[in-house]
């Protein structure tokens, strides 16, 4: 995988970087935040190679990668600018309905808690660790080595308010240190030893609530968010010469108060009752809120609306110090869709899927579920209902033994440490609610079974005098033709100076360097995508050929100049039609290379995609790539 060039797509096919308001990522997805997500095309970004899937949802736009988003989101950041002038932002508009207000919600919960989960969930594993080693006899609680690893693994926890200053001071757009002074304030060994004493605080003679804020999560929360809106009031009124030191003075002397008297009670008393109201629940109907999360989890996950429940496993973790419905639900789950996937890969006859789906399934037992999501159960769907099947079954009996997680990880074979406590038979439970969920999937994968995947590889019969029976193959009725879109020059697709194009990173096809600026309908179709920057186009044949036409290298850059796009999405074409204008000696006046690669970019459902290198030059006559 080239993660530059699918990193540049992505931005391409989001509305390139003007559309991007912010860009973050999680352990598999991409997670940006729209200026206008209708500009996103998704069902480009689906085809990408290397992209799992694509949604919408809780007011992200999330692009599903797997294991390698780490290294597209350092491309991607590269190229991105997501800083915007406050006119920008007070020119967005808010969608104010049930759905936009709770798509609002869930882009703030994940972007102030995403950042911060490699912390707690290292430190969380460590402190499971270190529970091992003291149970098993390796380390005595009253050596130095354990209080120092226990002060590592409770640090994370400990200053938990610190870490959420600072990760939403970026989201709400304030200054990440002064916000981290608040959490500092909270911290504080002499604020804390005041608010617990038994004596009453008070404040200019206003009384103060006695809160403990160490572990807390809703307060530091609450006062940032206050924080972001008296920053904005401050800089107003601050006069440039004493801006520096007056502007965050005025916070400090406006925040500091409000917090401790208002926003830091409510915070407490806000993130108390979700707990409360989850216990509540738990105690109503038992067992069965654990069956009807596990259930549910792939759906959830489906939509990236998982990060919404992160305040209340903080709040679990933080008090009573473990967490019996979300995580527990997960494991289930993710133990369910990696078992799903295993089983397709040992009953699937297509050699190429089986491939996929064994990947998928090591990632799944391991608590990275979207490969197998979306790679294999979406795509099957009968099983997805074995995987909830099992998922269930499996969280009958977590909910029925009162299963503990321990830490804020994702629940895998890796993580199984997350279970451990002083009562043994917690991670026995675990071990067993994980059995119970891959069995039951695997055999119900079985015996509900399949529509079986067939690339046009595998399907392809060879007959007793050694050729191939093409006709037998799925999908290919005959060979297609594909004529030249431009007049020039054939070059192999090797030979371009791109390596995602020249190593077919997103599929076989022939490069021209164009004679002519002018771009041709190669074949009778569709007109399935036209790039915002109008150097590049999308078609689909009338057999369902998908192909790419990208006018030249790095010509994104120009931002749609020198191009005159003629035709629209949706619009049916014919062989021979004008696509696209543009102006040749313009781009290569620019410094930009006009070699034009020519994409079949369904090229895995073809049995060969052929170029025409026998000719030196080329036109919309001639054809170029034959598919079979």
């Amino acid at each position: 995988m080239n993660h530059k060039q699918l990193a540049q797509s992505i931005m391409e096919l989001v509305g390139g970087n003007d559309n991007i308001n912010t860009a973050i990522h999680c352990s598999t997805r991409l997670r940006l935040t729209l200026k206008n997500s209708d500009l996103a095309k998704t069902d480009e970004i689906k085809r990408l190679d290397g992209v799992i899937g694509a949604v919408n949802s809780g007011g992200q736009y999330q692009v599903i990668i797997g294991n390698d988003v780490g290294y597209v989101y350092n491309e991607l950041a590269k190229m991105v600018d997501t800083q915007q002038s406050d006119e920008v932002q007070e020119k967005k508009k808010t969608d104010y309905s049930p759905k936009g207000l709770f798509n609002i919600f869930a882009s703030v919960i994940a972007g102030i808690f995403q950042p911060i989960i490699p912390a707690i969930a290292a430190s969380g594993m460590l402190k499971a660790l270190l529970l091992l080693a003291t149970v098993t006899g390796l380390m005595s609680k009253e050596s130095q080595t354990y209080i120092i690893l226990s002060v590592m693994s409770d640090a994370a926890f400990y200053f938990l308010p610190i870490l959420l200053a600072f990760s939403s001071a970026n989201k709400f757009k304030t200054n990440p240190f002064v916000a981290v002074l608040f959490g500092g304030i909270m911290l504080h060994p002499n604020m804390i030893g005041l608010l617990g004493s038994e004596d009453p605080v008070s404040f200019i003679g206003i009384p103060v609530a006695s809160v403990q804020y160490a572990t807390s999560v809703v307060p530091i929360i609450l006062t940032v968010w206050f924080m972001s809106y008296i920053e904005r009031f401050a800089d107003k009124i601050s006069p440039g010469p004493v801006k520096i030191f007056l502007k965050p003075l005025i916070v400090i002397l406006i925040v500091a108060p409000v917090a401790l008297i208002v926003l830091g009670p409510l915070g407490m008393y806000l993130g108390t009752g979700m707990s409360n109201m989850i216990y509540w629940i738990q105690d109503k109907i038992g067992w069965l809120t654990v069956v009807i999360m596990a259930v549910l989890m792939p759906l959830i996950v489906m939509f990236g609306m998982h990060k919404v429940f992160y305040p209340i496993i903080f709040a679990a973790l933080a008090s009573p110090g473990y967490e019996t419905l979300v995580l527990v639900a997960m494991l289930a789950s993710n133990m369910a869709q990696g078992a799903g996937a295993l089983a397709v890969s040992f009953k699937t006859k297509d050699t190429k899927f089986k491939q996929v789906a064994l990947s998928a399934g090591i990632s799944g037992v391991f608590g990275i579920t979207e490969p197998a999501l979306y790679g294999v159960h979406l795509r099957l769907k009968k099983t997805l209902v074995a995987c909830m099947i099992g998922a269930g079954v499996a969280g009958l009996f977590a909910g029925i033994v009162n299963l503990k997680a321990y830490a804020a990880v994702g629940p895998g074979i890796a993580s199984m440490p997350m279970f451990i406590s002083e009562d043994h038979m917690n991670i026995i439970y675990a071990i067993i609610t994980m059995l119970i969920s891959s069995i039951i999937t695997f055999v119900a994968v079985y015996i509900i079974g399949f529509e079986d995947v067939v690339s046009a590889t595998s399907s392809a019969i060879t007959n007793v005098e050694g050729k191939s029976d093409i006709q037998a193959s799925k999908g290919i009725k005959s060979k297609k033709i594909i004529f030249a879109p431009l007049e020039g020059k054939v070059l192999p697709l090797r030979e371009v100076k791109d390596e995602a194009f020249s190593q077919e990173a997103m599929g076989q096809g022939m490069a021209i360097q164009p004679s002519v600026g002018k771009v041709f309908a190669p074949f009778d179709g569709t007109v399935e995508t036209v790039f915002r920057t109008k150097h590049s186009i999308g078609l689909r044949s009338a057999e369902g050929v998908e192909l790419l036409i990208h006018v030249g290298l790095d010509t994104v850059k120009l931002k749609g100049q020198h191009f005159d796009v003629k035709v629209n999405e949706g619009e049916q074409i014919s062989h021979g039609q004008l696509l696209i204008e543009f102006d040749l000696e313009a781009i290569q006046a620019a410094g930009y290379d006009t070699t034009t690669p020519v994409i079949v970019t369904n090229s895995s459902n073809y049995l060969e995609v052929l170029g025409n290198e026998s000719s030196t030059m080329t036109g919309p006559e001639k054809p170029l790539i034959t598919v079979l």
